[in-house]
């Protein structure tokens, strides 16, 4: 039996002190759970989380926006949004000349940026019957912008072969959709090229 003069035991009440001391000299035999709990621990490292594939997102629905739950009013929300994080590329009142040293750093950021929030107008397109739509993008995926118009009307606009004009608030941008044609997370590590003009 442990010392009932020591420090913890005189923390417990005279009346139930005898059982703590006995539970304290107590041994447990763990035996063969003792084992499978070690054995546990070392294969924990090497249990890998299985990913969701591409069809199963699908089918949940993990990407997809309901059309009739998004206004314009909340892509301007986001917009306002936005604007702040795009003026971290451009600020304010400054816009360098193509034959600066600093102005294909800019152009590189531009095509790695994100474009959720952006108000966008479609210049060119393969496809004529989103030329002349305009927007704000409340999705950004591989090939496709998805945006809402003044109209309530959520619309999916293909990057590809289009040619989009991005609206800053004292600033007008062209950018190619061939060269966002990744997701944005992908964009921000891919390294771009900034002389290359695809054909429309």
């Amino acid at each position: 039996m442990a010392d009932p003069s020591s420090f913890l035991a005189k923390l417990v009440a005279p009346r139930y002190r005898h059982e703590i001391l006995e539970i304290a000299n107590s041994s447990v035999d763990l035996g063969d759970k003792h084992v499978i709990l070690k054995k546990n621990k070392a294969n924990a490292g090497k249990l890998t989380q299985k990913k969701l594939s591409r069809r199963e997102i699908k089918e949940l629905g993990l990407y997809t926006l309901p059309h009739d739950t998004i206004t314009y009013r909340d892509g301007l929300k986001l917009h306002r949004m936005w604007l702040g994080y795009y003026d971290t590329f451009f600020p304010p009142g400054e816009c360098p000349d193509v034959t600066e040293a600093r102005y294909n750093t800019i152009v590189a950021s531009l095509l790695k940026a994100d474009y959720h929030g952006a108000k966008i107008h479609i210049v060119r397109s393969k496809q004529p019957s989103v030329v002349g739509m305009k927007g704000i993008v409340v999705l950004d995926t591989k090939g496709t912008f998805k945006m809402i118009s003044k109209d309530n009307k959520l619309r999916t606009i293909p990057k590809n072969d289009s040619q989009f004009e991005v609206f800053l608030q004292d600033k007008v941008i062209t950018i190619f959709g061939k060269h966002l044609n990744a997701r944005p997370a992908e964009r921000s590590v891919k390294k771009m090229k900034t002389f290359a003009f695809p054909d429309l």
